[in-house]
């Protein structure tokens, strides 16, 4: 008997399905294209004109406002480019990684796990389907700083658990769920990833970095081979994006990242290809036994990763009526903060002075 997506025993995956196969062609176009090295081509002039109009934004705002930290160089070594776009990067780029991963832990509720990380102070992000509600939050633990450390002097893992009175919001159709954590007071303490409004962040063909807590592991960074591929603009998959780049079971709720360390999107779920009748299928298009599934669960052949867009999530929770004022005075401080020109760059340093504060 053939497998279907049930037997890979991830929740709720059917409609994430449905989203891809409608657009299986574009998203294999789009790889052609990538392939190519010309996956912007097929990005609306509209979607252009944004990422463009924001690079020299915030190139502007960071000359003026904060020059000298932990700021990536734009435009270098322009007659060398290989492609629609340049990938030389400042040598910070490496640095900065390292003090965003800083903001990222892991969830724990017993055996199951996911990821999750800290978007301003005291208030993580993760996905619905790994924390539903304000029992299962509570029932949670949010371990920071579980690195490996083979290099220089160990540090050790920092726990924390839910403060949902500080502040919650779940939203099932976004799967996306935002609570306060206890003990987490200085905002310096691992500093946090600002969740920006504007699109513009990524055009299909970019890279893009995912920082994860993969099956429960130590934090892992994927930096290669993961592009961002697909998105769909004014349809009904509006608040998702689509993007190549290895992950597993607890990856959920992780980071989707520009090359500017920038969140583009929270990662929810790994999209498998199907037939027509909603039989997995394994790397070389084939159904796959259940039998044979069991004995190497690696054939399953991946098609993509689906993430939820920041721009949408910043545009529902900007929507959202809080009945609890406490909730209602912790989201306005959170639009404030991401709404900072700056922010971006006060976010590192932050998290720049925790680690000092901790080495």
């Amino acid at each position: 008997m053939a497998i279907t997506p049930a037997d890979l025993g991830f929740e709720d995956h059917d409609i994430s399905i449905a989203r891809m196969q409608s657009r299986k062609a574009k998203w294999q176009r789009a790889q052609e294209n990538i392939a190519k090295g010309n996956g912007r081509a097929l990005e609306s002039d509209q979607r252009r004109l944004k990422a463009e109009l924001r690079q020299k934004a915030m190139d502007t705002a960071e000359s003026e406002g904060a020059p000298g930290f932990l700021t990536l160089t734009p435009g270098l070594g322009q007659e060398a480019n290989i492609g629609d776009k340049n990938n030389i990067l400042s040598g910070e780029f490496l640095e900065i990684g390292i003090l965003t991963a800083r903001s990222v832990c892991r969830i724990s509720q017993g055996l199951k796990t996911g990821t999750g990380f800290l978007v301003g102070n005291g208030v993580a992000v993760t996905n619905h389907h790994v924390i539903k509600n304000e029992v299962e939050a509570k029932n949670s633990l949010f371990e920071f700083l579980f690195d490996d450390n083979s290099i220089g002097t160990p540090r050790s893992t920092e726990t924390y658990a839910a403060d949902t009175e500080h502040f919650f919001w779940a939203d099932e159709e976004l799967d996306i769920c935002f609570l306060g954590l206890q003990g987490v007071t200085d905002i310096k303490t691992f500093g946090w990833l600002p969740l920006l409004r504007e699109e513009g962040k990524a055009l299909i063909g970019d890279p893009t970095n995912i920082i994860q807590h993969p099956a429960g592991e130590k934090k892992r960074i994927v930096v290669h081979d993961s592009t961002f591929t697909l998105v769909d603009n004014g349809t009904d998959a509006d608040a998702f994006c689509w993007y190549t780049g290895d992950t597993n079971k607890g990856s959920s709720g992780s980071p989707v990242l520009n090359n500017r360390w920038e969140v583009l999107a929270v990662h929810h779920k790994a999209i498998p290809d199907t037939d027509i009748n909603g039989h997995v299928l394994d790397v070389n298009g084939k159904k796959i036994a259940k039998d044979r599934f069991e004995e190497n669960d690696a054939q399953v052949r991946w098609l993509a990763n689906e993430g939820i867009r920041v721009s949408r999530i910043v545009g529902k929770l900007e929507s959202q009526v809080f009945a609890n004022p406490q909730h209602a005075q912790v989201r306005d401080e959170l639009l404030d903060l991401w709404s900072d020109p700056l922010v971006t760059t006060k976010a590192r340093k932050a998290s720049f002075e925790g680690m000092n504060k901790q080495l």
